[in-house]
């Protein structure tokens, strides 16, 4: 595997989580139930 794609990959990956965690710890708060 080419150094550039797993750059590539591990840098979407980090992304990827670093939005999933930020809609678990802040994107739930703004949900209100009624």
């Amino acid at each position: 595997m080419p150094l550039w794609f797993e750059l590539a990959a591990l840098m979407v990956a980090a992304y990827g989580a670093g939005i999933g965690i930020g809609w678990a710890l802040w994107g739930r708060h703004d949900q209100q139930e009624d």
